[in-house]
């Protein structure tokens, strides 16, 4: 007596397939046979316990994002808030204000400044994540089979390489990482080619704007590996481009970082330092963010080798922004917080701030 094991079915039909098991006469059946059916058994309760997995990634997902909107709109409901008064103190500053009046209303415009700063930190989506997927469709369903059911040398008509690759390895890199992942070699580097995929992902990003994150999180690993393409995100937002470009290879990138350190960012969404790992902020990356704009010099760290020459490039700046000012000056916002230690720089400081409050 020969049957038919049935080993790629939906829910309901492993439901349905384990409930014929149950019912059959294993005392009528060969020994092999028996081995077979228990074999097939065990198959289908790893597959439901898997399907009830999946259902429970899919739900603590979802949960988390209604959670994750939710407090994006709570934040975005307080940070316009916080820029209404931020806008009723900019009309409130004028040369007609008594001076006490007009640190009182300079310290509470900082303070809340800092708030929304704060605000805006919360907002930039936090670290990709794998995504959970729900119960596969029955098309998809189908496409699994014929993958399982594929040797494991062989390639399915009409899949292409590239795609094998990336699904055969994506579970292993997940959990095992190789050092060599992280050399230039294992970086894409090409240009981005005319009507090529990275073109039409260019156009979507350029034309959606305001779901960059969204767009970004779904694109594909290779798109976030590929330096060309990922250097023209940053072209639209520094920030957004060093948070999604991969781990593994792009952000151990010397002079990818570098490149983006020393963008500005149009959008205002955040700053790519931030995004960066910390062993990505080398003296060549740090020294070309403080170039561009010297606060950065709080990423900076007595280790680096030129860490004296970053310092005299911010203190420079800060005494050229210092002079540049016409009105009274606010050391605690124009002097970073690193250099206001510096008691010596600080004199300096307060010798040039002088000679502008006697006028």
């Amino acid at each position: 007596m020969e049957k038919t094991i049935q080993t790629q079915n939906g829910p309901e039909e492993n439901k349905k397939r384990l409930q014929e098991i149950a019912g059959m006469q294993f005392g009528a059946l060969s020994d092999d046979e028996i081995l077979r059916f228990l074999a097939e058994r065990k198959h289908l309760f790893d597959r439901e316990r898997e399907y009830e997995k999946i259902q429970e990634e899919e739900a603590i997902r979802l949960e988390q994002k209604k959670k994750e909107e939710e407090n994006l709109k709570r934040a975005e409901k307080k940070k316009s808030a916080i820029m209404q008064k931020i806008d009723g103190l900019n009309e409130s500053i004028s040369p007609d204000k008594k001076d006490d009046d007009l640190l009182n209303l300079i310290a509470e415009r900082k303070a809340l400044e800092k708030e929304l700063e704060a605000l805006e930190k919360k907002t930039v989506l936090t670290e990709e994540k794998d995504t959970s997927v729900a119960y596969p469709h029955p098309q998809i369903e189908r496409e699994a089979s014929l993958k399982q059911n594929t040797p494991e040398k062989e390639l399915p008509t009409g899949i292409p390489e590239e795609k094998k690759n990336s699904v055969s390895s994506v579970e292993q890199k997940r959990k095992i990482f190789v050092p060599e992942d992280r050399g230039v070699e294992g970086i894409n580097d090409a240009g981005i080619e005319e009507n090529s995929e990275f073109q039409t992902y260019l156009s979507q990003l350029r034309g959606n704007t305001g779901s960059l994150g969204e767009l970004l999180q779904g694109m594909p690993l290779r798109a976030k590996k590929n330096k060309a393409f990922m250097l023209k995100v940053a072209e639209i937002d520094p920030a957004y481009a060093m948070h999604y470009a991969d781990n593994e290879t792009l952000k151990h990138d010397e002079d990818f970082n570098f490149r983006i350190a020393s963008l500005d960012n149009p959008r205002n969404s955040g700053n790519p330092l931030v995004e960066m790992l910390p062993e990505g902020r080398t003296s060549k990356v740090l020294l070309a963010a403080v170039k561009r704009d010297y606060h950065n010099v709080r990423f900076i760290q007595p280790a680096l080798e030129n860490y004296d020459e970053i310092l005299a490039l911010a203190k420079k700046s800060v005494l050229e922004r210092v002079k540049d000012l016409k009105e009274a000056v606010d050391v605690t916002v124009i002097v970073p917080r690193l250099l206001q230690q510096d008691k010596q720089f600080m004199l300096q400081v307060s010798e040039m701030i002088e000679p502008k409050k006697e006028k």
